[in-house]
């Protein structure tokens, strides 16, 4: 026992003559409690969770109630989710009318991609945020299998916080994305139709993505750019004409 526990060991015994005089409290035996440590192998394997678990809060952390619903994971979408997402992009997109493609929902976040392969319109409908643009592409893009192509990463705003949003084109043979950040938080892509889209609170920026291809996984390297509220390593929208692809 250290000094310190001794001395106040013995300070809770005169406290208890002064607060109750009554044998019982007297005979209080007033130590520090013990703590079980975890063998080294069991604690990696915790402290390995809580840091995917830290990582994952990151997020969200400051985001005030901006982005209080977001999940790293898409969501299905209600019905009356996707008609006021339609009843907004139907006026707002820059081409009315292209094929629907993609729609991916996170809580009441919603983005909504249409292309005709030329023609793209991209089109995020939220509590936070509501937004529409769109681009052309001459000749259309042809990904390669168990590949994205990385039209934009882009940082933004809504309601005064960051976020940012990540829309790629995806082979053929690619089905899911997991997509890791450059602070190792992990959020699950949209895919459908040929396209890959995911968005997240903060700045971060994507360094590898997992593909679920239907020859097996693969993995897929990005360079990561931070680069406030600009483009980031995206294809023909990106600072790098050779980022668009990764490695």
């Amino acid at each position: 026992m250290t000094r310190v526990e001794t001395d106040l060991r013995a300070a809770l015994h005169r406290r208890a003559g002064r607060v109750h005089a009554s044998p019982r409290l007297l005979a209080a035996d007033y130590h520090p409690r013990t703590r079980h440590v975890w063998p080294f192998a069991v604690g990696g394997g915790l402290a390995a969770a809580a840091g995917a678990i830290v990582a994952a809060l990151a997020l969200i952390g400051g985001a005030s109630d901006a982005f209080a619903q977001w999940t790293a994971q898409p969501t299905t979408p209600t019905q009356h989710q996707l008609a006021a997402a339609n009843a907004y992009c139907a006026v707002n997109v820059p081409t009315p009318g292209l094929p629907l493609k993609l729609v991916d929902a996170r809580g009441p976040f919603m983005v909504v991609v249409y292309s005709d392969g030329s023609s793209n319109d991209f089109c995020t409908v939220g509590p936070s945020f509501s937004n529409a643009s769109g681009w052309s592409t001459s000749p259309p893009v042809t990904v390669p299998n168990g590949k994205l192509f990385l039209w934009e990463q882009h940082t933004t705003t809504g309601s005064g916080h960051a976020y940012t949003f990540l829309i790629a084109r995806a082979g053929a043979d690619v089905s899911a994305a997991g997509l890791t950040l450059d602070d190792g938080s992990r959020v699950g892509a949209t895919v459908e139709s040929g396209w890959a889209v995911a968005w997240w609170p903060g700045r971060q920026q994507i360094v590898k993505a997992q593909l679920t291809t239907a020859s097996g996984m693969r993995t897929q390297t990005f360079r990561s750019s931070r680069c406030g509220l600009h483009n980031c390593d995206g294809g023909p929208h990106g600072r790098s004409g050779r980022g668009g692809s990764g490695v």
